[in-house]
């Protein structure tokens, strides 16, 4: 036989619609998972993360102890400025100031409270957040 006599067989490639819709279909669903298997991680990660920082907040609640309240010395209601004052047993009270000196140079007197104990405590977390120096002071009878 000759080549001619041979039928040549010409093999197209044909993907039908169906097929096509289909295979982009489950491309589309496989891009869909993993995205939501990396936000999946990303929540994991971010609510280990509170874990750790709420553990940090009532472990430091603990160590802090109860609180005094000490009122606000101005408050701003609508346009005026209305001062208040503290009570003279709680300024008794009050016996270490903690001060914020910054790298220019300037001093401010950030709070008072009652025990040497809680001037530290306020003062090395005040550390970890600013670029000067905080220093525990007493406060003069």
């Amino acid at each position: 036989m000759s080549e001619e006599g041979k039928h040549v067989v010409k093999r197209q490639k044909r993907i039908s619609p169906l097929a096509k819709a289909n295979r982009e279909a489950f491309k589309a669903a496989r891009n869909r998972a993993e995205n939501t298997t990396q936000k999946i991680e990303k929540t994991r990660e971010v609510r280990e993360r509170f874990r750790d920082i709420h553990e940090r907040a009532l472990g430091s609640q603990v160590e802090q102890g109860p609180l005094v309240p000490v009122e606000a010395q101005m408050e701003v209601e609508e346009d005026s400025w209305v001062y208040q004052t503290v009570d003279e047993d709680t300024l008794k009270e009050l016996s270490h100031r903690v001060v914020l000196h910054t790298s220019a140079g300037s001093r401010k007197v950030l709070f008072e409270t009652q025990n040497l104990d809680e001037a530290m405590d306020c003062a090395a977390r005040i550390v970890e957040f600013s670029d000067g120096c905080v220093l525990v002071e007493t406060i003069d009878p």
